[in-house]
């Protein structure tokens, strides 16, 4: 479901834009969306990864109208909502932000999120079961939590795939990147989008060097 709001979110304005129906009510309303998607979605599931880790829940109980309720949390996996956070500063500052029309300064929310939520099937691939003891530890998840939050909100420039004219020149990384998709996808399936993420970085960081 992350995917697919992540593809939504990757085709909505270029479809305003298409159909000249832009508007600050649309652009204001699209990062509310993105937001659950690409902040309370992913802070979730780096909730359950500390959950599933070990870390302990608390039972928290009250009565009202004489009636007993309890809920669980564990204060200590709340970190993982450093990732909801991160999010929603950067898609605020997105929005005020006119120098990142036609590129990102930071990791965009949506890819932020599907690297995070594709986390629990990196650590379960029968080809990365040697990173699942280092990863699946409090400090490791913890540091990735923090990463993220910073990456997302870094004025790093990011090259975005917003194409003013097509030149294989001036786009030469993003054909790279898509010349990758699809043998990355069939050796690892959906596990091939936090790699690709990284590659993206990757990328980036040549680029950066070279300006």
């Amino acid at each position: 479901m992350v995917f697919l709001g992540a593809f939504f979110d990757l085709f909505d304005g270029f479809t305003a834009r298409l159909l000249r129906l832009e508007s600050q009510f649309g652009l204001q309303f699209d990062s509310m969306a993105d937001l659950v998607t690409s902040g309370l979605a992913p802070g979730m599931v780096m909730y359950k990864l500390f959950l599933e880790i070990g870390i302990r829940e608390m039972d928290i109980s009250f009565v009202l109208l004489r009636n007993e309720f309890t809920f669980s949390f564990a204060p200590h996996a709340l970190i993982g909502f450093l990732v909801s956070l991160g999010a929603g500063i950067r898609l605020a500052k997105f929005n005020i932000d006119s120098d990142q029309k036609f590129e990102f300064k930071g990791l965009p929310a949506p890819a932020n999120a599907l690297f995070i939520v594709a986390l629990p099937l990196l650590l379960e691939h029968h080809l990365f079961l040697n990173l699942k003891p280092f990863l699946a530890t409090y400090p490791a998840l913890m540091i990735i939590c923090i990463i993220s939050a910073i990456l997302m909100n870094i004025r790093l420039p990011l090259f975005s795939f917003k194409i003013k004219y097509f030149n294989i020149q001036e786009y030469g990384y993003q054909f790279l990147l898509l010349l990758c998709v699809v043998p990355i996808f069939y050796f690892f399936q959906w596990v091939a989008v936090p790699l690709l993420i990284l590659i993206y970085l990757i990328l980036n960081l040549i680029k950066n060097s070279f300006n």
